[in-house]
């Protein structure tokens, strides 16, 4: 169970975008362009992540992409990433639902902050599995586009 939760942690990565905004709860600062563009980058990731795409939610991250998801052994890049994304649809059925609580934009430097449900079903049978916690992200506008450069990714406590 502790590696299915591992996995889940990971799939989140980008809490990124795995989050929708909340206009009436969100908190938001900076340009009204950015965080509009931020949050067309958090919906291209959520998006691609609800339809098992891993290219399409792999661009919303740079390059030099450091991923902490509590309980991982070590630091995970984008390509390492990737591949543990392309292991999860492989095998699971997955959807996520998460909500940006905050989204604050200052030059080309940003940050979101939220919390995000995933639900695994196995592809083979069996019980779903649900799986909660919280992140943070940290974006750079790079040659005009934002990505994400850091991302933290923190399970809740099983209730």
């Amino acid at each position: 169970m502790k590696r299915l939760s591992l996995f889940a942690g990971l799939m989140c990565m980008s809490a990124l975008a795995c989050a929708t905004a909340d206009p009436g709860t969100a908190v938001s600062s900076g340009p009204a362009a950015d965080v509009n563009a931020l949050q067309k980058r958090i919906d291209q990731w959520l998006e691609g992540y609800n339809k098992a795409n891993v290219k399409e939610m792999m661009d919303v991250f740079s390059d030099d992409l450091t991923f902490d998801a509590e309980g991982a052994p070590m630091t995970l890049g984008k390509a390492q990433s990737a591949r543990i994304y392309s292991g999860v649809f492989a095998k699971y059925a997955t959807h996520i639902d998460g909500v940006t609580d905050e989204l604050r934009a200052s030059g080309d430097l940003a940050f979101d902050r939220g919390h995000y449900t995933i639900t695994l079903t196995p592809k083979a049978g069996g019980p779903s599995v649900t799986h909660k916690g919280h992140f943070l992200e940290v974006w750079e506008r790079q040659g005009g586009v934002w990505k994400v450069q850091h991302l933290v990714d923190i399970a809740d406590a099983p209730r």
